[in-house]
């Protein structure tokens, strides 16, 4: 009786152990095997291991490219072979002769599957692997990309600055000058014979001239005296006086003339000791120099000007009378406005497609580039935020394996949680490629068109006709046109890529109104893939912003985008508005059900 009750006491003891260790050397062999799929599949050489095999065989001549249309060769061949051949007579006799074959599911092979799915209990129970409850957290960043519009004001001014220039005040005053004294005259003159040259003294201009001679010695003698281009008869026996009318009446300080007394007249007595007597009156010119105050606009723009508009003007230096010091000598100096300010942008702060990215706490902001600039400030940015969403899952750590029932464990493990969103994104938007290139017969086919639009800014007076959020109430919009409020409704659902800014009307060099250009699509998907793939990607622009390229994606540059790298973020709103989208859980967990319903209903899946 004792060896019949110890037995079973060993056996209980043995076989947990026993349970143990078979499942710690299968959790070991499972985690060796792990990635030598993987490797064998990428590494696999498919012509030393399929007989027969060509990277090149015959039927790739039917391939005629992308933009060939049908095969007509090859459907006519795909005919024949199917009608003519051995192999294509057999098919076609099965599909009309051989009933269908439905696997019964008392078959050993699928009863002994379910024997064992329904008494998984009973098979594992009582082991004594070691499993804890855990949670595995895991961090989900999503990029998102908008456009906003900082806040700007951008102005010139212009000051009053007070400069002195140079003014000479002419005055007129009178100076007599006599000369002619005699042997003894204190006259400065010099002496060549009968010709006595003299220096004016200044610059002016002989309003009159009178002579006179004294009476000389002797009998006397008639005497003709020349100077100023005229000539003066007298006698030199008596005093005489009269008025000389001089042919030149102009000269400068320092100028030469000559007046011409004769020596003597053969017995008479010389005269060079009594010459003429001249008084002149002269008209001079009196110059004063003086220094008068005036203003002169300087101007500081921060930004090329002739390409703004400018939106209004304003007085920033009050008027009034100032005192200005200028060589010792004060000046009083007076303007309306002591500086002006133009104010050419002034641009409030407007979140645009970013909004919801702002507010949202999870987000944040990771990088910007300005788009639009205007001298040193930046007018429009492209922001990037990155969004966090935290994912959770619990399981069971069993040994070295993590098991989740509900398989969540492994979409966190791989970096695939919720893959179906991007999946289905960019098979919706190779589906929308196609239905485009479907709808045109012509070889050189595109997908994704566009059409270029426009709006105008801010100018004096007028709305701003393309701010970028604010649309839905069109509060202050009555002047914008039918398509300005499309463009901005368009930016609301996010389908406008901005191209350029440009000054649409110019008059004398000043701008009067600018313009913005935009690329505008009927999809966020074909906004995504032209955004991201044609200009991202492949690097090729939307033109300018009076002209934009809005042109479809041709065939050879559809291919050359990789949808991976694509973000659709922005499409996922619109799936998950217009269809229940599941999550990979949800997926599995129908897949799950649909399979449980199956074998319920003892049915072929």
């Amino acid at each position: 009786m004792t060896d019949i009750r110890v037995l079973p006491l060993l056996c209980a003891i043995a076989f947990p152990v026993t349970v143990f260790g078979d499942y710690d050397a299968g959790s070991r062999f499972a985690h060796e095997l792990k990635g030598q799929g993987t490797d064998a599949i990428q590494n696999m050489k498919p012509e030393e291991m399929i007989p027969g095999y060509t990277a090149n065989p015959p039927e790739g001549g039917y391939y005629g490219g992308v933009q060939a249309g049908t095969a007509p060769g090859l459907e006519n061949a795909g005919t024949d072979s199917l009608h003519n051949t051995a192999a294509g007579k057999t098919v076609m006799d099965v599909i009309k002769n051989r009933p269908p074959d439905r696997p019964d599911l008392d078959a050993p092979f699928i009863s002994n599957g379910l024997a064992v799915h329904d008494n998984a209990e009973t098979v594992t129970g009582g082991t004594s692997v070691p499993c804890r409850d855990v949670t595995l957290d895991k961090t989900d960043i999503t990029t998102h990309y908008c456009e906003r519009s900082p806040a700007v004001q951008l102005a010139c001014t212009r000051k009053a600055v007070v400069n002195f220039k140079e003014k000479v005040i002419t005055t007129t005053e009178t100076k007599t000058w006599a000369f002619g004294q005699g042997g003894r005259n204190p006259d400065h003159y010099s002496r060549s014979g009968d010709n006595f040259t003299y220096v004016f003294p200044y610059n002016g201009k002989i309003t009159r001239a009178v002579w006179a001679s004294k009476k000389g010695f002797g009998r006397g003698a008639t005497v003709t005296s020349s100077l100023f281009g005229t000539s003066v008869t007298y006698n030199t026996r008596n005093a005489a006086s009269g008025q000389l009318r001089p042919g030149k009446v102009n000269f400068k300080q320092g100028e030469h003339f000559v007046v011409t007394h004769p020596g003597s007249y053969g017995s008479v007595q010389s005269i060079t000791s009594y010459p003429l007597r001249i008084t002149l009156t002269i008209e001079v010119d009196k110059k004063e120099v003086t220094y008068e105050p005036y203003i002169e606009w300087v101007e500081n723009c921060p930004f090329d000007k002739s390409q703004e508009v400018k939106l209004s003007t304003q007085c920033t230096e009050a008027g009034g009378t100032r005192t200005v010091e200028y060589g010792g000598k004060k000046y009083p100096v007076y303007s309306d406005c002591w500086q002006y300010t133009d104010n050419y942008i002034s641009q409030d702060a407007d979140n645009g497609s970013c909004d919801a990215l702002m507010k949202n706490p999870a987000c944040t902001l990771a990088k910007t580039t300005c788009t639009e600039q205007s001298g040193a400030a930046c007018l429009r940015e492209q922001a990037v935020f990155s969004c966090e969403k935290k994912v959770s899952a619990a399981g069971q750590l069993c040994g070295m394996d993590l098991v989740c029932t509900s398989g969540e464990c492994d979409q966190i493990n791989s970096g695939g949680v919720n893959d179906f969103q991007h999946a289905v994104s960019a098979l919706a938007a190779v589906a929308a490629a196609g239905e485009d290139v479907a709808a045109l017969n012509d070889v050189n086919v595109r997908a994704f068109t566009g059409q270029g639009q426009s709006c105008r800014k801010a100018a004096a007076g007028f709305s701003n006709c393309c701010k970028n959020s604010g649309w839905g109430n069109d509060v202050g919009l009555a002047g914008c046109d039918s398509e300005e409020k499309a463009i901005g409704k368009a930016k609301d659902r996010k389908l406008a890529v901005y191209v350029g800014t440009y000054c649409s009307k110019k008059v004398l060099g000043v701008c009067l109104q600018k313009k913005e250009g935009y690329c505008v699509f009927d999809s966020k998907l074909a906004k995504i893939v032209q955004e991201q793939g044609r200009s991202w990607q492949l690097g090729i622009g939307f033109g300018s912003g009076n002209n934009p390229d809005c042109r479809g994606i041709s065939i050879e540059e559809l291919q050359a985008i990789d949808f991976g790298r694509l973000n659709f973020a922005d499409f996922y709103e619109d799936m998950e508005k217009g269809t229940d989208i599941p999550s990979d859980q949800a997926l599995i967990d129908r897949v799950k059900e649909q399979i449980s319903n199956h074998i319920q209903r003892g049915t072929q899946p």
